[in-house]
């Protein structure tokens, strides 16, 4: 199983959009730069990693309204933690480029609105490359792996792999982890 954890993904998601993936309202997730061979990874597991909680006032009164719609706290979904599991379905490039595709995409697929604000953002001023990823069996983990701190400079949509010996040994927990379908 280590050796599953060493080729595992986790994608980093603030709080309010990982437990609204984790519970179901969305299925399509915006990730950026994904790297070359998750683009043919479908069937295959991906960790769900929460960041921090903001900072901006308006944005965490927003959050922790979403969160206690959900019966969580920061006690109950800590930040930098991998909170569940989800099993990839499909990934396809994000092309913005035509707004009438893009409006009927974007209902047909699910996407948070806040994804949708960062591909305008990332891919035109910072010229990354966005691709949807469908996801399907998204499970919450019975208790959150804590204290998992992502490599310096991940947002949220980005995706990584084990960069040392402890995210390792956090990923291959996670799992291993018995998954909680009754927390929503």
């Amino acid at each position: 199983m280590l050796n599953r954890a060493a080729v595992t993904v986790a994608i980093s998601l603030c709080p309010e959009e990982a437990v609204c993936y984790l519970a179901r309202v969305y299925s399509t997730l915006v990730v950026f730069d994904p790297p070359e061979f998750i683009k043919t990874s479908a069937g295959e597991r991906v960790l769900i990693h929460s960041l921090g909680y903001p900072d901006n006032p308006e944005s965490a009164r927003i959050c922790r309204q979403l969160m206690d719609e959900f019966g969580f706290d920061v006690d109950t979904f800590p930040a930098f933690a991998i909170q569940g599991l989800a099993t990839i379905t499909a990934i396809f490039p994000c092309d913005r480029r035509d707004v009438e595709t893009d409006f009927e995409l974007d209902q047909q697929l699910d996407i948070a609105p806040t994804s949708l604000i960062d591909i305008q953002s990332r891919v035109e001023d910072r010229g990354q490359s966005a691709w949807l990823m469908q996801l399907k069996e998204t499970y919450f983990l019975q208790e959150p792996i804590y204290d998992v701190l992502p490599p310096m400079g991940k947002m949220t949509g980005d995706m990584w792999m084990p960069q040392h010996r402890s995210h390792l040994e956090d990923f291959y927990q996670a799992l291993s982890r018995d998954i909680s379908t009754s927390k929503v």
